[in-house]
């Protein structure tokens, strides 16, 4: 023990151990100079000046960054992005990859979107590849790969390129997220009970699932080899599992999907030691992410508040075209009595001034009014089936059309946002929320709390709306009251 360590309270020790400046740990100088506890006020204002030079004149000051999320949507990110953030860390959602580096100074756990759930498999590579030199320049970061609980985008492709370029060993993919009722079993997904290719989801036009056998449907999407890890290992514990996996990436990088039920299944593969197998990379929903968290628990600071002052009022704009999001928009619409605005999706995809500028009015005179209002382009079956038809007359894929509505939405909100105060914006689907952000020129989401597992609360950071709130939600998040819940969260008093 030094003499300044004998003589200084170990907390104060504590804080300025290992703290250096131009190459040397500061407490090892005090030693050398031989400062003492009664000459400690010296020590503490030569700790303050270092610490100023290193943030102010130099800028030296060392990145606090812990964990760094790549999803391949906004909500994705977001809902990702909250578990942290409920773990104490100060946490930002980022819509674009060129803000990573400048920012990581700033928060403990930063969630960024490649915006590449709905690109081809090469260009997603490319979107997740041009990342990596960013990623590459970051030290002591601990880094999650965010996949779609319904196992929409390109998973094989972006964890390939991720493996390859950062070379980690393996992906430990476990996309169960108990609270939002996704199970794995048997190689299988099971979604509110049912097998994930008997879902709505399946029919995504942007991502149809074809095939229910996890490892069946990722092998088709990659050259990597693909192995399963089920449930009766598992639950013989984390050494059983670290001899599976130690035994199956002797001859190279794999890819492994978990099967999880509980929390406890999560926690036995959140706790599989990077001592023994090298470096590997977690991948799945925000499930899993919880887990990790809960076997590091490391402290990240002080949640950011979010509510200063009400601001009505609540736009909420929805793009999705799931069953779960239209029933729980109709329960806002039914709870709060509130003005809403349809768009149909032959009006976005074919718009006609006149009758375009008479819906911006009838929202406008709503906002103006102080009222809530609801924005959508689905209200039914038959809604999102009209969609797919328009888009077949125009030669539309799946994927374009929902990019068509999703750009049209944007320019629609864009145009109708009041001057005045707006309490706080909901938004359901992750592209519509991308297109919105992006429109704004947001540069990302802070994301502050919670309401429901997988459904944050943030800030915009940036832009033109920098400092509101904003909701997102995927799809099939949340329960049939979720909205209610968001526009309750809204209105209170920070």
């Amino acid at each position: 023990m030094s003499r300044i360590q004998a003589a200084v309270p170990l907390p104060v020790f504590d804080a300025i151990k290992g703290f250096e400046v131009f190459g040397f740990e500061v407490s090892d100088l005090f030693s050398d100079f031989g400062f003492r506890y009664s000459n400690f006020k010296w020590v503490a204002f030569f700790h303050r000046f270092v610490r100023m030079a290193r943030r102010d004149i130099f800028g030296m000051e060392r990145p606090m960054l812990k964990f760094m999320i790549i999803a391949d949507d906004l909500s994705g990110a977001c809902d990702t992005a909250v578990q942290f953030q409920k773990f104490g860390y100060r946490t930002l959602v980022l819509g674009r990859i060129e803000s990573v580096y400048s920012l990581a100074a700033r928060y403990d756990a930063i969630a960024v979107t490649t915006n590449s759930r709905d690109l081809k498999p090469d260009d997603a590579r490319n979107a997740v590849r041009a990342l990596c030199p960013c990623l590459k320049k970051l030290d002591r970061v601990t880094l999650y790969k965010k996949i779609d609980s319904t196992w929409r985008g390109n998973i094989g492709p972006e964890l390939e390129v991720l493996i390859r370029e950062l070379r980690f060993r393996f992906a430990l993919i476990c996309s169960a997220f108990p609270e939002n009722m996704r199970a794995g079993i048997g190689g299988y997904l099971l979604v509110d009970g049912v097998l994930l290719h008997r879902t709505p989801m399946a029919r995504d036009p942007s991502s149809p699932i074809t095939e229910g056998y996890l490892p069946s449907l990722l092998s088709r999407q990659t050259d990597l080899p693909v192995a399963h890890l089920p449930l009766r290992l598992i639950e013989s514990g984390a050494d059983a599992v670290c001899r599976f996996l130690q035994d199956k990436i002797q001859d190279g990088p794999c890819l492994f999907i978990a099967d999880a039920v509980e929390h406890g299944h999560l926690d036995i593969l959140a706790s599989i030691s990077g001592e023994k197998l090298g470096p590997f990379l977690y991948a799945g929903s925000a499930g899993l992410s919880s887990a990790v968290l809960r076997q590091r628990r490391v402290s990240g600071g002080a949640s950011c508040p979010i509510f200063s002052q009400v601001f009505p009022p609540v736009l909420t704009v929805s793009g999705s075209v799931h069953p779960k999001s239209i029933a729980q928009i109709d329960k806002l619409i039914e709870t709060y009595h509130i003005g809403a605005v349809y768009i149909p999706s032959e009006a976005a995809l074919h718009p006609d001034a006149k009758r375009i500028e008479t819906l911006k009015a009838q929202a406008r005179r709503l906002l103006v009014q102080g009222k809530d209002l609801v924005v959508r382009t689905c209200r039914s079956a038959a809604d999102r089936q009209s969609a797919s038809v328009e888009g077949e007359k125009d030669m539309l894929t799946g994927s374009e059309v929902a990019g068509t509505i999703s750009d049209f939405l944007r320019d629609f909100i864009i145009d109708i946002l009041p001057r005045g105060g707006l309490g706080g914006i909901m938004v359901t689907g992750g592209t519509t929320a991308l297109k919105l952000l992006e429109g704004v020129s947001g540069e990302g989401i802070e994301v502050a709390e919670e309401i429901e597992p997988g459904v944050p609360i943030g800030r915009i950071v940036g832009g033109r709306l920098d400092g509101f709130r904003i909701l997102t939600k995927a799809g099939g998040f949340g329960s049939l009251e979720v909205f209610c819940t968001g526009m309750e969260a809204m209105r209170k008093e920070g």
